[in-house]
C-alpha cells in the first residue's frame, strides 16, 4: 500500500516558536559578532545611497550595472587620492595647531574677564559672570582634550584597516550590482495577498529616508565650503577645520548652526592678527553675520531645492523629537531624530488606517523611469528650515 506524501504545516504556535527561535540566534548571532558588522553596514548605506545613480546611468545608456560600479569606484578613488594627498594635511596641521592653542585660549578668556565675578548692567541689574566663565573654560577644554586624542586615534591597526577597506569595497559591489535581485528577493518574502499594500508603505518611508540622507551629505560639502570662502579671506586661523566642522554641525537640527558660529567667532576674538582694519570684537561680529545670512541662504533657498518643503512634522513636534533623540541617544540621537520622527509618522498613519477600517490612500503618481530610482522628490527638510517657514 503506497502512501501518499503531505507537506509539512506548522500551526500558529510553531510559528511564533519558530520566529522566537530565528529572532534570539540572531541577535545572539549579532552582539558576538558586533565588532566585524562595520564593513557590512557602511556597505548597505552606500549602496542605499548610489543605487539610484547607478539605475539611472544604467537605464538612461543601456550599459550594465557593473560598468558604472566601475566607473563610481575609479571617480571615488581619485577624489579621495586627491583629498588624501592635499586635504588631510592641512586637516590634521590646522587639528593639532588648534589644540595647541586652546589652553592659551583659555588664559585670554580669564584674563578678558579679569576675575571679575560680576558686570553691572545697569538699573540696579547685575550679571554673574562665574557660571559662565566655567562653563565657556569647560567646553573648550572638552574641544581640546577631543582634538589631541581624535587625530592619533584616526590612524588604526594597517592590517585591521586594509581587511575592512576591502570587505567594504568588495561588499558595495556586489550589493549595487545585485540590487535589483536583492529588492525582487525581499518583496517575494511577502505574503502576495498583503505585497502591494506593504510595498507602498516601504517606498513612503524609502523616500524619506533616501531623500534626507542624500541631501545631508550634499549639504555638508555646500556649507563646508560657502563658510571656508569667507573665513580664509578674513584670515581666520584653522579655517578649513572651522569649514569642515561647521559643515558637518550643520546637519544637527537647532544646535550645531549655533555650536559652528560659535567655535568660529570664539578663534576670531583671541586670533592675533585681525586683517582689514578690523578689531577682534568686531571680526567675531562680522563671522556673525555671515553665519546667520548663510544659515538663510540654506533654509530658504538650498534645503528647499536639495529636499524639498516640508517634513511634515509640526514645530513642536521636531523639538520634541530633538530632546527625545539626545537624551536617549546623545549627539547620535540628534542626528537621526528628524528622519526618526519622521518615519514613525508614516507607521502611526498606517497603523492608524487599520485601527479605524479606513482604505489606504491612492499611491501618488510618478513618472514611469523612476521605478528603479527609488529618489522620487523628497518629501523631508531641515528642522530650522521647516520651524521657521510655520512661524513666519
Amino acid at each position: 500500500m503506497q502512501v501518499g506524501s503531505t507537506s509539512i504545516r506548522f500551526s500558529p504556535q510553531a510559528k511564533v516558536i519558530a520566529v522566537a527561535i530565528i529572532v534570539g540566534l540572531a541577535i545572539l548571532l549579532l552582539t558576538h559578532v558586533v565588532h566585524v558588522l562595520t564593513p557590512f553596514i557602511a556597505a548597505i548605506i552606500t549602496a542605499y545611497l548610489f543605487h539610484p545613480l547607478v539605475s539611472v546611468l544604467q537605464r538612461r545608456t543601456g550599459i550594465g550595472r557593473a560598468f558604472w560600479i566601475i566607473v563610481l569606484y575609479v571617480l571615488a578613488f581619485s577624489l579621495l587620492s586627491w583629498l588624501w594627498t592635499w586635504g588631510w594635511p592641512r586637516i590634521v596641521s590646522q587639528s593639532q595647531e588648534l589644540s595647541t592653542q586652546l589652553p592659551l585660549i583659555i588664559e585670554d578668556i580669564n584674563h578678558a574677564l579679569g576675575g571679575r565675578e560680576t558686570v553691572e548692567l545697569g538699573g540696579g541689574v547685575t550679571l554673574n559672570l562665574a557660571p559662565l566663565e566655567e562653563q565657556i573654560i569647560a567646553v573648550i577644554s572638552d574641544l581640546g582634550r577631543t582634538l589631541s586624542g581624535s587625530v592619533p586615534g584616526l590612524v588604526f591597526s594597517a592590517l585591521e584597516t586594509l581587511i575592512f577597506t576591502l570587505v567594504y569595497l568588495i561588499v558595495t559591489f556586489y550589493l549595487l550590482l545585485q540590487a535589483g535581485q536583492l529588492r525582487a528577493w525581499t518583496v517575494r518574502l511577502i505574503p502576495l495577498p498583503y505585497r502591494a499594500e506593504i510595498c507602498d508603505l516601504g517606498h513612503q518611508i524609502d523616500r524619506v529616508l533616501g531623500a534626507y540622507v542624500r541631501g545631508q551629505l550634499i549639504l555638508i560639502v555646500i556649507m563646508s565650503v560657502l563658510l571656508y570662502i569667507p573665513l580664509s579671506i578674513l584670515g581666520v586661523p584653522y579655517a578649513l577645520v572651522i569649514a569642515i566642522a561647521s559643515g558637518v554641525l550643520e546637519i544637527i537640527p537647532i544646535l550645531g548652526p549655533w555650536a559652528a558660529a560659535g567655535v568660529a567667532m570664539l578663534v576670531a576674538l583671541f586670533q592675533p592678527e585681525v586683517p582689514f582694519g578690523f578689531s577682534n570684537l568686531g571680526l567675531a561680529g562680522l563671522l556673525a553675520i555671515i553665519y546667520f545670512a548663510l544659515r538663510q541662504v540654506e533654509d530658504h533657498f538650498i534645503i528647499p531645492n536639495l529636499m524639498g518643503s516640508l517634513v511634515r512634522l509640526h514645530p513642536a513636534v521636531v523639538i520634541f523629537a530633538i530632546l527625545a533623540g539626545g537624551a536617549l541617544a546623545g549627539v547620535f540621537g540628534l542626528l537621526i531624530s528628524i528622519p526618526v520622527a519622521a518615519v514613525t509618522r508614516i507607521l502611526l498613519a498606517y497603523v492608524y488606517r487599520k485601527l479605524v477600517d479606513s482604505p489606504e490612500p491612492p499611491p501618488p503618481s510618478s513618472p514611469p523611469d523612476t521605478e528603479t530610482s527609488d529618489t522620487p522628490a523628497a518629501e523631508i527638510s531641515h528642522a530650522g528650515a521647516y520651524a521657521s517657514s510655520s512661524g513666519s
